[in-house]
């Protein structure tokens, strides 16, 4: 029973030192041009969710100014109105 969950706990951490290393190699292996390139479309993505997170909150603030109640009530309106609104 021992060896086996001590063969398991190897293979995980085998498999997350092989993803970590082919990450490092992959890293090394770009050109500077891609590497500036990958950064970029990184932070465009980070700055497009971020924005979209603000959208969302705002818009479900508003559900929940026109269509208020907790534990559940009114919530497939205001469902409905972020689905709306979105």
């Amino acid at each position: 029973m021992f060896t086996l969950f001590v063969i398991i706990l190897s293979a995980i951490v085998l498999f997350f030192l092989c993803a970590f290393i082919t990450g490092i190699v992959k890293a090394l292996s770009q050109t500077p041009e891609e590497q500036k390139e990958f950064l970029e479309n990184y932070r465009m993505e980070k700055k497009q969710r971020k924005e979209s997170k603000r959208l969302y909150r705002r818009i479900e603030s508003r559900a929940y100014d026109k269509y208020p109640g907790l534990f559940g009530f009114n919530y497939d309106k205001r469902k409905k109105y972020i689905d709306k609104h979105l």
